[in-house]
């Protein structure tokens, strides 16, 4: 977003581009619509995107890109060799979708001449145009589709979005790999229905039990396939050790290879997390349950995606990542969405698709 009375800066001279969105596998693929609206209003500029490693798979054919560097956070040599890239300059304009105090070095780092970010403060003097984090209306912040954030810092330069869709694309080698392991497992002929337990935080985190029983009512329609990641592996397993039916755990798999799977599910269910961001991208039915998370930001304003949440609590959304409430209001938004709830959204979106296209 940019104030009424701003003047977007000119972009003729504009030749190479870095964007900064080196956090979270979700917030990634939210930021390809801002990416999209560059590549139409920039069309002969090169875009480079630095992203954390091990996210750049989700960049890997996307036609708005033309370079992806990553940031391995955990290595000291990797984040040096960065900072002497960014040190050298040569970018004419840095959006930066992350703007914290690591991302706000780096942008000023560059010295590119047109360096966009939010206003926050400690950190604006690291840009040249700055447009704040979130829009006020008459009762306090207004909740938007997250990808909007993104496309404000578009907008600051005087590009117009090219929608709220979402930007992925999955790699032949890794549609392959999960198609032979789908036969290999003995799936396909019916629809998959995926369900990934975990959530990113404890207060967004459903019951494993409740998850058990959603997968239980769908047995008819859909064989159960659960997905896990780092970490996960023992939470998908304990559901599925507390289904009736029988179901499957799935493989080992990072981000390309989970796109690849998902492609060929006719459902997802999960908590509030980044893969549902995959299948949304992919246009797989989701079913998402929210509690501390607000669906306004975080589920796509149209498509076959539902929202399930608890009702009458006046503490949903208030984005603790503990619940900071004592006793029997201990995680209310959890445990008072049922299975029968989440059950029913999950019938209505099931999708009839096989699983393999094998």
């Amino acid at each position: 977003m940019r104030p009424p009375d701003a003047v977007a800066p000119d972009l003729s001279s504009v030749r190479r581009v870095l964007v900064l969105r080196h956090r979270a596998a979700g917030d990634l693929l939210l930021a390809t619509p801002a990416l999209r609206a560059l590549r139409a209003g920039l069309p002969r500029a090169e875009i480079d995107v630095l992203v954390s490693r091990g996210t750049e798979g989700l960049l890997r054919g996307n036609p708005d890109v033309d370079s992806v560097l990553t940031l391995d956070r955990r290595s000291i040599w990797s984040q040096g060799a960065r900072y002497a890239r960014l040190l050298r300059g040569g970018y004419d304009l840095v959006l930066d979708m992350v703007s914290n105090p690591r991302s706000a070095l780096m942008t000023a780092m560059t010295r590119a001449p047109i360096r966009v970010g939010f206003d926050i403060p400690g950190r604006r003097r690291a840009y040249t145009a700055r447009v704040p984090r979130e829009p006020l209306g008459p009762d306090g912040p207004v909740v938007r589709y997250a990808p909007e954030a993104s496309l404000d810092l578009v907008r600051a330069i005087g590009l117009a979005p090219r929608g709220l869709s979402l930007t992925l694309s999955v790699s032949p080698e890794a549609r392959a790999r999960m198609d032979a392991w789908l036969r290999d497992s003995a799936l396909g002929a019916r629809p998959l229905a995926a369900c990934l337990p975990s959530g990113t935080w404890p207060a967004k985190t459903w019951l494993p039990e409740r998850f058990a029983g959603v997968m239980d009512s769908l047995h008819e329609r859909a064989d159960a396939l659960w997905l896990w990641g780092p970490g996960e592996e023992a939470l998908a397993k304990e559901c599925a050790a507390r289904m009736k039916n029988p179901s499957i755990l799935g493989p080992r798999a990072g981000w390309e290879d989970l796109a690849a799977l998902l492609s060929r599910c006719a459902l997802l269910v999960s908590n509030d997390s980044g893969p549902k961001h995959l299948a949304v991208a992919l246009g797989v039915p989701t079913v998402t349950i929210f509690g501390p998370t607000h669906p306004g930001a975080w589920q796509p304003p149209s498509g076959p995606h539902a929202v399930v949440e608890a009702r009458g609590l006046t503490c949903l959304h208030c984005n603790h990542t503990e619940c900071p409430l004592p006793g029997d209001r201990r995680m209310r938004c959890m445990s008072d969405v049922t299975v029968a709830m989440v059950a029913e959204a999950c019938r209505a979106h099931l999708g009839a698709k096989a699983g393999s296209a094998a």
